[in-house]
């Protein structure tokens, strides 16, 4: 059994006039350690299926398991409590909180937690000289460069050591130079045991993963 597992998925959204078919009929599975890529055209539904991985969305119709555990049905409250103890998240456009320094930035995911300050403050530190940053804990986002926000969002995702990180373009707003370190840097988390899924419209960063899977019209194609 696969750490992901999604069984005849199917995701439609509607409108008054309007109903759009997301995803249809989709089958999937992700192995525990793996790094897989999702491709496909613009609409296609690759947001979509990640959110749905991601537990932030529900689908229509068929299953979404995580870790071997059926999230049919959950509750909002349970579902954001397994959620928040099973799945990192990396978003292109960062979604790091401007007010907020790095430090606490990173820290946020453990406030669901019952976690005491100090030891919130000890994994943050410990997350950031991972991820190459221990010297900007201080710094606010409008100081970092694109790189090192995103290298901040890595460090949030990965502070409650989640098995499952969800990476939606996270190269997609930097230069290749950024984009390369940002891609070395999941790589290393995937060698350590993290699974990875990473939604990208570059083929040359995909054939570098472990497998591709490609989607067209809320379908998955071989």
């Amino acid at each position: 059994m696969g750490i992901i597992q999604l069984e005849g998925i199917s995701k439609i959204y509607r409108t008054k006039e309007v109903e759009t078919v997301a995803l249809e009929n989709v089958n999937l599975e992700v192995k525990e350690k793996e790094f897989l890529s999702v491709m496909g055209p613009s609409g296609c539904g690759k947001s979509t299926l990640l959110n749905l991985m991601g537990l932030l969305d529900v689908p229509a119709e068929g299953r979404v398991l995580i870790n071997g555990t059926d999230t049919t049905g959950m509750k909002d409250g349970e579902m954001a409590e397994f959620r928040n103890e099973t799945l990192g998240f990396v978003f292109q456009s960062f979604h790091l909180i401007n007010s907020l320094n790095v430090l606490d930035n990173v820290e946020l995911p453990l406030l669901y937690r019952k976690s005491s300050d100090r030891e919130r403050r000890e994994k943050a530190k410990a997350v950031l000289e991972k991820v190459g940053l221990s010297h900007r804990m201080r710094h606010f986002p409008s100081q970092l460069s694109g790189g090192q926000s995103q290298r901040v969002a890595i460090a949030r995702a990965i502070i409650g050591n989640p098995k499952i990180i969800l990476a939606d373009e996270p190269t997609g707003n930097l230069d290749s130079r950024m984009g390369g370190e940002i891609m070395e840097l999941l790589f290393k988390l995937n060698q350590e045991g993290t699974t990875i899924v990473m939604v990208t419209h570059d083929e040359h960063i995909a054939e570098s993963t472990e497998r591709i899977v490609r989607f067209f019209d809320g379908r998955r194609v071989e």
